[in-house]
């Protein structure tokens, strides 16, 4: 029988994003609070058998670069994934986009794996999170996207954009500590 698996997708939590000093920094009072709930989140993942996979962003479309300060520029400091952050697998991808499915190696990976339901976690609600995790409901994947594990670019954001992915048929679940669906 080929089980069906879920897997922990953590989303560009690099230095430029997460820190205060970074160039295009979200949020950093929620990032601040997320990144012990993605380590937790992790350790639950590897306990159960689970998957959990990386994202990094480096963009791919020059205005973007330009808009964004060249952030996350490939080979700086600010490319790098914050040092909080406890790196549990070798499952790492690149996008360069706010998509995590341009990743060709990451579609592959997925159905190598028979994953079918993705915990979304990290960076940005109102943006790469709202596009991936809208992206996998149109692929035919559940996602849940977990509330104290994300945050929002834009501060005030947060809440609003977790009511838009409550309405495309994305789960949001209040905690890490809320996971017994987990399979």
């Amino acid at each position: 029988m080929n089980q069906q698996k879920s897997a922990l997708v953590v989303i560009d939590l690099q230095n430029d994003f997460t820190l205060e000093n970074g160039k295009a920094h979200a949020c950093i009072s929620q990032v601040d609070a997320l990144i012990p709930v993605v380590n937790k989140l992790s350790k639950i993942f590897i306990e159960r058998k689970q998957n959990v996979v990386y994202f990094k962003t480096e963009w791919s479309i020059f205005l973007v670069q330009l808009l964004t300060g060249n952030s996350v520029k490939k080979g700086t400091k600010g490319a790098d994934f914050d040092s909080r952050l406890e790196i549990v697998s070798d499952n790492i991808f690149t996008k360069g986009n706010k998509n995590i499915f341009s990743s060709s190696e990451f579609v592959q990976f997925l159905q190598t794996n028979s994953i079918k339901h993705l915990y979304m976690a990290g960076l940005a609600t109102d943006y790469c999170i709202k596009i991936s995790a809208s992206n996998a409901i149109e692929r035919e994947y559940r996602v849940s996207v977990v509330e104290d594990g994300v945050a929002a670019y834009k501060c005030g954001n947060f809440l609003k954009s977790l009511q838009v992915l409550s309405s495309k048929n994305i789960a949001v679940v209040k905690s890490a500590d809320n996971l017994e669906d987990l399979k």
